[in-house]
């Protein structure tokens, strides 16, 4: 799966791989674009989606370059060249060792052009390492931060503003802040409840305790992830759901049209299928 998200995000940030100056890198040769010895082919990216497995192909003159994620295991480059004479080779079988080193150091180029914007594998593991449960070493289940639970927002919220306080904040201190996101009083929140979620914080790696004392400290992490999730929390989820659900909305939206024509599609094509059976 990791593999998989991987390489789609390959595929995103290089679509720009079959321009001519990305080529000439690829290939290491030189393109004319004009004049009468200009380099003959059509210089593009394609990516083809057949099933479910996507696919990136490059070409330059009679070479063709395929990359894909094979079985789901492992990403897969194959270079085949259709013409040596593309690279001043001739067509016989002593030549065929130049030809492999030409197809190898094609496939190097390609990788090293490749870029990505961000590394999605870890971003994942980064968002299970938050919304997951932890089971430690005795067996015990510390439940993760689940993006949507009411509680585990009111705490990442909280952190928020705990990264303010230089000397940390105490177990008091988080006690009166999840009051009011949560609906009660301070005094309806025990200190037990309030210590356990300093334990699924720490564990989470949201915050550390400062040594020698009861105070804690919001880690580098726990800020960023506190800032995004409640940030796609308060303006992406909420405003969103709200666009979709509203009976009477003040005014329309795209977001609720394409929803609308969406589901709308959905419908009809449900109906032929029902005509055609």
């Amino acid at each position: 799966m990791s593999g998989r998200v991987f390489f789609e995000q390959v595929i995103r940030d290089n679509l720009d791989a079959g321009r001519p100056d990305q080529v000439s890198l690829i290939f290491d040769r030189e393109l004319r674009r004009r004049g009468p010895r200009a380099t003959p082919g059509r210089f593009r990216t394609r990516v083809i989606t057949s099933g479910v497995t996507p696919s990136v192909h490059i070409d330059y003159k009679n070479t063709r370059i395929k990359q894909y994620h094979k079985e789901g295991r492992a990403l897969r480059t194959e270079t085949t060249i259709n013409n040596p004479g593309d690279f001043g080779i001739k067509k016989r079988l002593t030549h065929l060792p130049e030809l492999r080193e030409i197809g190898f150091s094609t496939n190097r180029r390609l990788l090293g052009v490749q870029r990505l914007s961000h590394n999605p594998i870890r971003a994942a593991e980064a968002f299970h390492t938050v919304h997951d449960p932890i089971i430690t070493n005795d067996g015990t289940r510390i439940v993760g931060l689940r993006l949507g639970d009411h509680r585990a927002q009111a705490l990442l919220q909280a952190l928020l503003v705990f990264r303010l306080l230089p000397h940390g904040f105490l177990n008091r201190d988080l006690r009166g802040l999840l009051a009011g996101p949560l609906g009660r009083g301070p005094d309806e929140i025990s200190a037990g409840q309030v210590s356990y979620d300093l334990r699924r914080l720490r564990a989470h790696g949201s915050i550390t305790r400062i040594p020698r004392s009861h105070r804690y400290r919001i880690t580098d992490i726990g800020l960023h992830h506190a800032m995004l999730i409640t940030h796609l929390h308060t303006r992406v989820l909420q405003p969103g759901l709200a666009h979709l659900t509203d009976p009477k909305p003040p005014a329309p939206t795209a977001l609720r049209t394409a929803s609308r024509n969406y589901q709308h599609a959905l419908d009809q094509l449900t109906q032929e299928a029902e005509l055609a059976a």
